[in-house]
């Protein structure tokens, strides 16, 4: 019996560590996710606005879910809103190049058919 006091208490303690909340490092990760999809012009290209509205709202939910305790899903929460960030911001950064990508296939048509007539 003496020997299961221990094993009994760090069981306890393990429990406990694990329901004690969601890591600062996750919360940080998300909301710094959001705001580099901000700050890098999600917001005025559609698709990455969408998965920045996501983002946002899910990150809402995770809150709200770690006020009531339940951290399992807030976790889960924060990693959609995370990975919806990333999104964003991985479409943010594409729109640009896409846009210059035209402009430098139409210059290379326009010579084309400069060059045919």
């Amino acid at each position: 019996m003496k020997h299961s006091l221990p094993l009994l208490s760090i069981g306890f303690l393990l429990a406990a560590g694990c329901a004690a909340g969601v890591s600062n490092e996750k919360i940080a990760a998300t909301d710094s996710s959001i705001r580099a999809a901000e700050e890098l012009g999600a917001p005025k290209v559609p698709q990455a606005s969408l998965h920045l509205q996501l983002a946002k709202e899910e990150n809402q939910h995770a809150q709200k879910l770690m006020a009531n305790g339940d951290t399992k899903h807030a976790e889960g929460q924060l990693l959609r809103a995370q990975a919806d960030a990333e999104l964003a911001l991985a479409l943010a950064r594409e729109a640009p190049i896409q846009v210059e990508a035209q402009q430098e296939a139409d210059k290379a048509r326009s010579l084309q058919q400069q060059t045919n007539h």
